[in-house]
C-alpha cells in the first residue's frame, strides 16, 4: 500500500509517497480502506519542525490525523457488523496511507447514512477544533466575537457554531472569500488584504477573538487597533505584548470522544454544513498543502485514496 510519510523537517519538499505492507488483521483490528484525509496546516508545520514542543515525534512517520473509509475485515474481538461499514477515525500514527488497522475502538466512529465520507472528512482537526474554541471562550449571545481565518477548515465551521450560540460573528477573509464567509452567517466581514485599521475602528468592537492563523503581522494590527478582548489563537503561542485588558493564549485541547457522535448528528440534520474546498487525489500531496499553505481556500481541502 501507499504511505504519505515525512522524512525530515524540510517541509512539504520532505514529503515521500512509499510502498508500505499491508497491515496485519489481528482480533483487536479493523481494517479500513482509506478514501479521504484532511489537509491540515497543522500537518505543514509539522512538517516544518515548528510545533516540535507541543508535537515530538520520531521521523519517519506518516503524516496526518484524521481519515473516512470502509471497513473490509475486523478481527475476532471486532463487532462483525462494522465490516462495510463507512466511518471516521482517527489515527495516531498517521492517516495518509491507502488502509488504516484501526485498534483503538473509541477513535472508530459510523456515520449516519446520509453523511458522506468526503463531508465526514472535515470534522477531524476542523469541527472539533471550532468546538472546542466555542466550549473553551464560554461564547454566548452577549458576545461578539472575531474569527481570523474565518472561510478555512476550522472558520468555515466556526463560524456556524458561533451563530448557533447567538454571537455576533466579525469575520477576516479574503477579497475574494468576502461572500463565502456571508453566507456561513458572519455579521461583518474585514478584507485582510486591505489597511486594517480604517476596517477594524468601523466594526463592531469584538469582546472575543479566535485566531486560526498565527499571523504575527495581524495580531499586532488586533492589538494596536482594538480595545480589551480576551483571544484564544489554535495557531500560535507568540503574542504581542497587548494592552492591559487584552489577553491571549493558545489551546490544542480536546473535545472528548462522545463530542465527534455530536458533530456527526449536526451534519446529518443539516444544523452543521460541511464546506470542501476541493479534493486532490493524494499522490497530489504537494500541491495539496502548497494550496493550503499559500492559497484562500473556502472550507476543507482533501487528499482522495
Amino acid at each position: 500500500m501507499k504511505t504519505i510519510k515525512q522524512t525530515d523537517y524540510s517541509g512539504i519538499s520532505g514529503l515521500q509517497i512509499t510502498d508500505q505492507p499491508e497491515p496485519k488483521l489481528t482480533p483487536m483490528t479493523a481494517l479500513v480502506q482509506v478514501k479521504y484525509t484532511p489537509v491540515l496546516p497543522y500537518d505543514i508545520l509539522t512538517e516544518e519542525g515548528k510545533l516540535k514542543n507541543i508535537r515530538p515525534v520520531k521521523l519517519p512517520i506518516a503524516v496526518g490525523y484524521g481519515f473516512t473509509g470502509i471497513v473490509t475485515a475486523v478481527g475476532a474481538l471486532r463487532s462483525a457488523s462494522l465490516v462495510g461499514q463507512a466511518v471516521l477515525g482517527a489515527s495516531p500514527t498517521g492517516a495518509a496511507q491507502e488502509v488504516i488497522a484501526n485498534m483503538m475502538p473509541p477513535l472508530l466512529f459510523k456515520l449516519p447514512d446520509n453523511v458522506g465520507l468526503d463531508a465526514a472528512a472535515t470534522l477531524i482537526g476542523g469541527a472539533d477544533a471550532a468546538l472546542m474554541t466555542v466550549i473553551e471562550l464560554n461564547v454566548t449571545n452577549m458576545d461578539t466575537v472575531l474569527v481570523t481565518g474565518a472561510s478555512g477548515g476550522v472558520g468555515s465551521y466556526l463560524i456556524q457554531l458561533l451563530k448557533r450560540r447567538g454571537a455576533h460573528v466579525i469575520a477576516i477573509t479574503s477579497p475574494g472569500n468576502i461572500a463565502f464567509a456571508k453566507s456561513l452567517g458572519a455579521d461583518e466581514v474585514v478584507d485582510y488584504t486591505k489597511p486594517l485599521a480604517r476596517q477594524l475602528s468601523a466594526i463592531s468592537q469584538p469582546n472575543k477573538i479566535v485566531d486560526t492563523v498565527g499571523s504575527g503581522t495581524l495580531l499586532n494590527a488586533l492589538s494596536t487597533c482594538l480595545g480589551g478582548y480576551d483571544l484564544l489563537s489554535l495557531a500560535t503561542q507568540k503574542f504581542p505584548a497587548g494592552k492591559i485588558n487584552q489577553t491571549s493564549r493558545f489551546s490544542n485541547a480536546s473535545i472528548g470522544l462522545r463530542a465527534y457522535t455530536k458533530l456527526l448528528d449536526l451534519l446529518s440534520t443539516g444544523a452543521l454544513q460541511a464546506h470542501i474546498d476541493s479534493i486532490i487525489p493524494f499522490q497530489q500531496i504537494a500541491v495539496a498543502q502548497n494550496h493550503v499553505k499559500n492559497e484562500p481556500v473556502q472550507g476543507r481541502l482533501l487528499l482522495a485514496y
